[in-house]
């Protein structure tokens, strides 16, 4: 929270041996001020208590800023594994920058 906004916020779980980061977002006008970080070690910490000690995240091939995030916080690429999708339903989506 800043002046009474939320400015940043992380969605983290685990299935009891696996974390993982769901979500995560700064608004744009707060960035590079440390709250990311914030958020990433806190959800960590969390994460170690509960004993979980491996996290993965799914972050856009094409969102460079947010993949230098993940990298400077110790985040690996892992080339070994394919992400699938499957719709439920038809979607429209909302970030055409990635569908490029």
């Amino acid at each position: 929270m800043l002046d009474g906004k939320v400015v940043g916020v992380i969605l983290c779980g685990h299935d009891g041996r696996r974390g993982i980061i769901q979500h995560a977002c700064v608004s744009p006008d707060c960035r590079r001020m440390g709250i990311g970080k914030k958020l990433v070690d806190l959800a960590l910490d969390a994460l170690k208590k509960e004993e979980i000690n491996k996290v993965l995240l799914v972050a856009f091939k094409k969102n460079e800023n947010g993949n230098a995030f993940w990298e400077s916080q110790g985040f690996t690429l892992r080339e070994d594994l394919n992400y699938r999708n499957k719709a439920l339903a038809e979607m429209i989506r909302i970030d055409p920058e990635y569908v490029k």
